[in-house]
């Protein structure tokens, strides 16, 4: 079992929101390679009338939830993401690699953008009766051990469109100059009306959207170190002027750049 020790990125006001919870996260072993990204756990425990509203940034990845709410499947969110803490409590997370669910899904995954759904109807019965658990099981080697045995036999084949799918998401997520679908074609070397259908079919969101979406991971990041202003910002991002990043910042995050970092 393997600590990601990588650094997190599109949780918002992240130093401030991090003293509400405890954050583990593990990637799978190598069988499930195009499958799983990780495996996360988050626990808090806050004092009585205390309470903190956790807010992440869109997210392209299915999540398979286990809370006190049961087992469900979170498909990919195209807006802010926001869950309250309160009290006593925890999630245990599976963090799906793009497009892996794809042949298990009864729907195209455009149709489970911004939607929850039960795990039992995915999954089936029996799988989410045994994980159910879990949800108090405090040792995370033992929780993960258990998830990996009962995941194994929904493991899909990476199919080509599929890993080029991936490799373009990994491309803007790791690229801070990509700014454009183009750009994204001539990495991947194909065209662009190309990558707008693996979108599609294997995402459910469209890659003009998921490079905005790491752009503005990038501008948190920045906003986060509290040493620099919004014009370097601009200029070290390579938008196209101010006015463009207040725009994107304010669509997604629904308040301007100096609001949010007034709210720190």
């Amino acid at each position: 079992m393997k600590i990601n020790n990588e650094e997190i990125k599109g949780v918002l006001h992240r130093q401030i929101s991090e003293e509400n919870y405890h954050l583990r996260r593990y990637f799978p072993s190598v069988l499930f390679n195009g499958f799983i990204e990780q495996f996360w756990f988050v626990d808090w425990n806050l004092e009585e009338q205390r309470t903190h509203t956790q807010q992440n940034l869109p997210d392209p990845n299915f999540h398979l939830i286990i809370s006190n709410d049961g087992v469900k499947l979170l498909g990919p969110v195209s807006k802010i993401y926001s869950y309250k803490m309160e009290g006593k409590g925890r999630i245990i997370g599976v963090k799906f690699e793009t497009g892996a669910l794809k042949e298990l899904l009864p729907l195209p995954i455009e149709e489970y953008v911004n939607r929850e759904v039960l795990a039992k109807d995915i999954f089936g019965l029996n799988f989410v009766t045994n994980l159910i658990s879990l949800y108090e099981h405090e040792n995370d080697a033992e929780v993960i051990n258990y998830l990996h045995d009962s995941l194994v036999p929904f493991v899909q084949s990476i199919t080509r469109p599929k890993k080029i799918t991936q490799n373009m998401v990994s491309l803007v997520k790791n690229n801070e100059n990509i700014c454009t679908v183009k750009q994204v074609a001539n990495y991947a070397n194909i065209s662009s009306r190309s990558v707008q259908r693996y979108f599609s079919e294997y995402v459910g969101l469209s890659p003009k959207w998921l490079i905005r979406k790491y752009r503005l991971s990038r501008v948190l990041d920045e906003l986060e170190s509290n040493t620099v202003s919004i014009l370097d910002i601009v200029t070290r991002l390579e938008y196209v002027d101010q006015s463009h990043l207040i725009r994107d910042f304010k669509e997604v995050l629904g308040i301007t750049p100096n609001r949010y970092n007034k709210l720190k």
